[in-house]
């Protein structure tokens, strides 16, 4: 039984990493989002749905975070175009308030318009027309990252996340990958 759980465990606790020179002509870039300026390191996480967007969050620690996602909040919501499409920033101040958000709304991460950034610059909402509507105006986030400045965009129904980052101590992919499982290693090591 034993063997079982620790291949559950290693199972749920793999990821992987791509940077920019994985990618054709290091084309790696947001889907749904802009930066202002190219951020100087980009990843591509595969995950734990959730825990492993969480988790890096809570191991960086560079809180107040801004999280950036549509204004539906419950299931009937999704019935309010105007709500799908257009945006609200809320401010974090801990990751047990990421935590408390993710328990109300995590089910979000699917629709893949899903941003958490630790920039203290003003986020731009950019306006643009809805497809399939004449009148409806849909809303995407610009950032703009300054030094030492982290974005994260959630992709593929919430499996997968984007990191843009200026900050130097996040300019490998085995920091990164550091930094996601760092609580993982400190539990096995107290474990032995």
């Amino acid at each position: 039984m034993k063997d079982n759980e620790n291949i559950k465990e290693e199972r749920f606790t793999t990821i992987k990493i791509e940077d920019r020179t994985a990618f054709e002509d290091n084309q790696l870039d947001f889907w749904e989002c802009e930066c202002k300026e190219e951020p100087a390191y980009m990843y591509n996480v595969d995950g734990e749905y959730r825990k492993t967007l969480v988790e890096f969050w809570n191991h960086y620690n560079q809180f107040p975070l801004k999280v950036v996602h549509t204004r539906v909040w419950n299931m009937d919501d999704n019935q309010d175009y105007d709500k799908v499409y257009k945006l609200r920033i809320d401010v974090i101040q801990s990751i047990q308030e990421l935590n408390q958000m993710m328990d109300e709304v995590g089910w979000k991460l699917v629709d893949e318009t899903f941003f958490i950034t630790n920039s203290s610059k003003p986020i731009q909402l950019k306006t643009y027309p809805v497809v399939w509507s004449r009148k409806l105006m849909g809303e995407k986030p610009l950032f703009e990252l300054g030094p030492g400045d982290t974005l994260t965009e959630v992709i593929l129904h919430g499996n997968s996340f984007l990191i843009g980052t200026q900050d130097h101590s996040l300019s490998t992919k085995k920091q990164v990958e550091e930094m996601i499982l760092q609580g993982k290693e400190k539990n096995s090591q107290a474990g032995t």
